[in-house]
């Protein structure tokens, strides 16, 4: 089985469509139309390891389940799916936890490829470190790869898969000046469809959990007309 897929879809037709394309390259698939059962059965016994997710949904939208799950510590990667084709609205599914966004009518090759990449990404980030199980940035924060999280004054701040890669990135290059494109290439492994608003999105978020003031970020500093770089403290 190459693994669990939820999908959260009201369209009967495009969910036998999904499920169909899915069960050819062997996925697991189970189906729910709203985000209350979609809710209801990610709290069950079932660990799926990635979401296929509507934007509309009757009664609560796709934004506001990707919200909840990475509120109660979801990790799960989230492909967001909808037939809207703003910046606007992609950075919204960004900025509520999603991984990756993808517009319908979709291309099914492009669709299994951006989920094995997701699949795979996912995967290598939670395998074992057998040499390193943490990163020192500063005297009040650390990286932990045994828990892939980051701990701000040893609080947890919980970060999702995606915020946990783009700082484990940063951390293996620390203070060092990285190009925003090789950045985005190297956590999403595509070119970026909407400019880099998606990194931006996760700059910001990411900052949100480790700084103590975002707007004048200690660790995570903009490089200004390249990219970015982790800037290590190690003392007080």
């Amino acid at each position: 089985m190459a693994g669990k897929i939820l999908i959260v879809e009201d369209d009967r037709a495009i969910t036998q469509s999904l499920m169909r394309l899915l069960a050819r390259d062997d996925y697991y698939v189970y189906v729910t139309h709203s985000a209350e059962e979609a809710s209801e059965h990610l709290m069950g016994e079932v660990r799926y390891d990635l979401a296929l997710l509507d934007v509309t949904l009757p009664g609560r939208d796709g934004f506001s389940l990707c919200r909840q799950l990475r509120e109660q510590g979801q990790r799960i990667p989230v492909l967001m799916l909808t037939g809207r084709t703003t910046s606007t609205e992609k950075i919204i599914g960004l900025q509520s936890g999603a991984d990756d966004y993808i517009t319908k009518p979709f291309d099914p090759a492009e669709l299994l490829a951006r989920i094995s990449s997701h699949l795979r990404r996912s995967r290598d980030y939670n395998a074992p470190t057998a040499t390193l199980e943490a990163i020192d940035i500063g005297p009040d924060l650390v990286l932990d790869l045994r828990i892939r999280d980051a701990r701000l004054d040893g609080v947890p701040a919980k970060l999702t898969d995606r915020e946990y890669e783009l700082l484990l990135v940063l951390a293996r290059h620390k203070d060092t000046a990285l190009d925003k494109l090789w950045i985005f290439q190297e956590i999403w492994g595509c070119a970026p469809e909407m400019g880099l608003k998606a990194l931006a999105v996760y700059i910001r978020r990411l900052r949100q959990k480790i700084e103590r003031d975002e707007a004048n970020p200690k660790y995570v500093q903009t490089v200004r007309g390249y990219g970015y770089k982790l800037v290590t403290c190690l003392e007080n």
